[in-house]
Order: structure tokens, then sequence, then C-alpha cells
């Protein structure tokens, strides 16, 4: 699955602003940090005032923030919100595409499945979790034991 180029800089934009909750960024800055141009950045900071997750400080001084804690912000429910209107592949539009294949198709039940199993796992993250410490995916799972031959080239070297 891919996420809309959109989708992932609204992200990196609260993640930013989630590093520092309690000020505000001046978009020319935001946008140097993000290597992203300013009107650009513009589009992305009114969405993400339209959906009420930052607020904007006017004047020579203004700039934006958060407008809830990170901790309140769900990652699944963001992304979901900001794709809603994206087709996963070509049968998932709103006219049903021009599949030829149907109704013996199968395909179109095992990535809905596979959807909603990915905005169900990033349902569990708030934009809180993806900032400080170890990233969610490493405390889940062990970090694989390297064979026998890597530890003693390692040993080696």
């Amino acid at each position: 699955m891919r996420l809309l180029t959109s989708t992932d800089l609204s992200l990196r934009v609260l993640m930013r602003l989630s590093a520092t909750p309690d000020a505000h960024v001046n978009t020319d800055v935001l946008a140097r940090e993000l290597a992203v141009s300013r009107h650009h950045l513009h589009k992305i900071v009114q969405y993400l005032v339209e959906v009420r997750l930052v607020r904007t400080i006017r004047g020579a001084r203004g700039g934006v923030m958060l407008a809830q804690p990170a901790s309140e912000i769900r990652v699944g429910e963001f992304v979901r919100g900001h794709e809603q209107d994206q087709a996963l592949v070509e049968c998932f539009r709103p006219d049903g595409g021009a599949c030829t294949l149907l109704p013996r198709c199968r395909l179109r039940g095992m990535l809905a499945s596979a959807k909603d199993a990915f905005y169900q796992y990033l349902d569990r993250y708030t934009l809180a979790d993806c900032l400080a410490g170890p990233s969610p995916s490493a405390r889940e799972r062990p970090k694989p034991k390297r064979s026998l031959a890597v530890r003693a080239k390692a040993s080696q070297g």
C-alpha cells in the first residue's frame, strides 16, 4: 500500500509540531526543515487546520502548532480520513472500475481485508508514539539473531 504524498507530508508536519507541542513554528522554517515548498506546505497546513489538528497564529511571530495533544491523535484514524477517497485498486473505485474478472475474482476481498488490517494496526498508535524512544515495531519484535557465520566474521574484524 502506498500513501499519498500529501498524507506523508501531513504526518511529517504533525510529527514535527508534536516535537515542540507548546511552541508554534513559523511556516517558512517548517517548509525549510521538511524540504518542501512553502506553497505546498501552506496547502497541507490549511487541510490540518480544517480537520482541527493544528491551529495557526497570525502575525510576524506567528506560525502553526498542534491543536490537541499528540497522544490524542490516532495515526490510523488520520491516515484513513486523509486517504478515504483513494482506491487501492481499480475495482475499489466507487463505479466498480472495469474489472472483467468479476464475479469470479477473490482478490478484491483479500485486498479489502489487508487494507482493514493495515488501518487497524495503525489505529493502535498515536502521534506521540511516532516520536520518542524505539519505534513501535522494534518494541514488538525481538531483534533477529545473527547467524554463527556473521558473528564469527564480526569477531575476526
